[in-house]
């Protein structure tokens, strides 16, 4: 196949926009990457990165670098919610190594998106920060910015999130696509590795490294290590509301005391070293119409397309899988006028597996917040039986083959 270079202008320098643009530079392409902050920052926690994302970083080369921030979690244990008794394990170092051929790894947001940043300037891609989208002309594929500057290409993707301008102006133009905000909020904090050995208590979640989530009625606490163990990240479910598609806004450490008030003494001693949060709202899209414009070249990837809730940890996962079937369909055309048909080959490929994550995301929260009753006794007998089947979908053998054995490069599923 003679090689072919297209411009591609992408909307967004988030974990999703910087991988699609290294899987895209990787094919020959000239990229640029439009951020809308100025700077990046370090506001965020911990991320869960699966075997599915980590594939993707292999076969981009670049994991050997990304390998030295991580913490390798030994299962992923679910607990009830006062007494931190096990309900579910679900093992992961070694055995998703063993199962996948790739592990189940954790990160800090910040170093992770740091890491993928480095990667893609070594790669000769364009980065500019401050470029807020004002609207996308899908006629003509230009990108205008707040500014007033403008950006011509010959593909644009929609890489900007659960509020994406790229979607609601050139994609699904012919109606207003609100985020469907959840009951929940979430609370992020992070304690120092120094501090959480301080306390015996606590200690152990240092050095038995898990990643532990403690479940009960509408709210739930799921906590690691991470930055190779130098600090503890938890991220705390509750009832409550804050603004859609922020990230950073303050929490009210008391407040978020008084919800776990009844947790594990383990979790309440555990907040007792939590200084200041920060929370935001957990949100989710409807299923789209498109995710490719009418024009056939304007296309969107990650939450612009199928934000979902974090009860699986697969949202960053499911933007970097689709910028990796992105670049396999451009690179199997050799003209400017076949991109549309490129598009609607990715969207063909790649819609119904996030939506279908979505769908399992919203499940495993119901699942994990039932209050105490029948249900509940009933869920955790089910979760103890080992047949391989669990209503928490994590541990559930049929669906964790489907969701981490899937390889974006040939949109293929896992054997069985």
């Amino acid at each position: 196949m003679v090689m072919v270079s297209f411009n591609v202008i992408i909307c967004g320098g988030g974990l999703g926009g910087l991988a699609c643009a290294i899987g895209l530079k990787k094919k020959g392409h000239n990229v640029t990457v439009l951020e809308a902050s100025s700077t990046l920052s370090e506001v965020g926690a911990g991320i869960q990165v699966p075997p599915n994302s980590v594939k993707i970083l292999k076969e981009y080369g670049i994991f050997d670098k990304f390998e030295k921030l991580v913490t390798r979690p030994k299962n992923i244990i679910l607990r009830r919610y006062d007494t931190g008794a096990p309900l579910s394990t679900t093992p992961l170092d070694p055995d998703m190594t063993e199962t996948y051929g790739n592990p189940y790894l954790l990160i800090h947001r910040a170093d992770y998106q740091r890491f993928l940043l480095e990667a893609a300037t070594e790669l000769g891609i364009t980065y500019k920060t401050g470029c807020r989208v004002k609207e996308v002309d899908p006629e003509t594929a230009t990108v205008h910015l707040e500014s007033g500057e403008s950006y011509t290409g010959d593909v644009v993707v929609g890489a900007d999130g659960i509020r994406s301008k790229v979607r609601d102006t050139a994609v699904v133009t012919e109606e207003v696509v609100s985020p469907l905000p959840s009951s929940n909020c979430a609370f992020r904090a992070t304690v120092p590795k120094e501090e959480m050995l301080s306390d015996p208590v606590i200690a152990h979640l240092m050095t038995d490294v898990n990643s532990n989530c403690w479940i009960g009625y509408r709210r739930h606490v799921m906590a690691y290590p991470i930055r190779n163990g130098e600090m503890y990240n938890i991220v705390m479910s509750h009832p409550g509301q804050a603004s859609v598609g922020k990230w950073n806004e303050p929490g009210d450490v008391n407040e978020m005391r008084n919800h776990y008030k009844t947790f594990d003494p383990v979790v309440r001693q555990l907040l007792t070293h939590v200084k200041s949060v920060l929370k935001w709202v957990l949100a989710d899209l409807p299923k789209l119409p498109r995710w490719v414009s009418k024009s056939g070249k304007v296309v969107l990837i990650g939450d612009a397309a199928h934000a979902m809730l974090p009860y699986l940890a697969q949202g960053a996962a499911q933007a970097i899988e689709d910028g990796a079937t992105l670049a396999e369909e451009l690179d199997k055309i050799t003209s400017v006028s076949e991109i549309p048909t490129a598009l609607l080959s990715y969207q063909k490929l790649r819609k119904r597996r996030p939506e279908t994550i979505q769908a399992g995301a919203r499940k495993n929260g119901d699942i994990w917040h039932l209050p105490d009753g029948e249900e509940q006794e009933e869920r955790d007998a089910l979760m103890n039986a080992r047949d391989g089947h669990n209503p928490d979908q994590w541990s559930d053998r049929e669906f964790q083959q489907w969701l981490f054995g899937w390889d974006a490069f040939t949109s293929t599923y896992p054997k069985a």
